[in-house]
């Protein structure tokens, strides 16, 4: 008996040393599983992880138009589709003879757009856009992303439009 009149009650040596060797599994088993969970977790989140969409105009500034040739684009008013990086992008000659590219995405719902002669339409939901790039017609809420466009050695390049600054 302890002071108090309480009893106090210890376990034996050997079962003191029984507890701790099953704590001791547990907890080495518990962390083992953990490993193996976060292991086997982590090629999941690595395919489910979006990956951040490389750029197109890589380190030069610029991209080589694919599927159009300068002699393509060479009347006023002649155009085609064609595609840089891993996009697409219309380049048309317009009416004046100036040279021009906008990416190809509709600003709707993502469709390719096509040059139609006289406009630049989408097919998916009657989309229309002007030689400017602006939407005139059908539900595309903003005009189309434009492109510098230039000839060099015989091959069309594109490259980011250059933004105006207003004053």
């Amino acid at each position: 008996m302890t002071d108090g009149g309480r009893c106090e009650v210890r376990p034996a040596p050997q079962q003191e040393k029984v507890d701790k060797g099953r704590r001791r599994f547990l907890w080495v088993t518990g962390g083992l599983g953990l490993a193996w969970l976060g292991l086997s977790a982590y090629p999941v989140y690595r395919y489910i992880a979006p990956r951040p969409a490389p750029d197109p105009f890589g380190k030069e500034g610029r991209a080589a138009v694919n599927k159009v040739a300068p002699a393509d684009v060479a009347a006023p008013g002649s155009g085609a589709n064609g595609s840089y990086g891993q996009r697409g992008c219309i380049v048309f000659r317009t009416t004046q003879g100036e040279l021009r590219a906008f990416d190809s995405k509709c600003t709707h719902a993502g469709c390719n757009v096509n040059f139609a002669g006289d406009r630049i339409s989408c097919h998916c939901h009657g989309g229309v856009y002007d030689f400017e790039g602006k939407n005139v017609a059908g539900p595309p809420p903003r005009p189309l992303t434009p492109l510098s466009v230039f000839e060099e050695n015989g091959v069309l390049y594109v490259a980011p439009a250059e933004k105006k600054q207003e004053v």
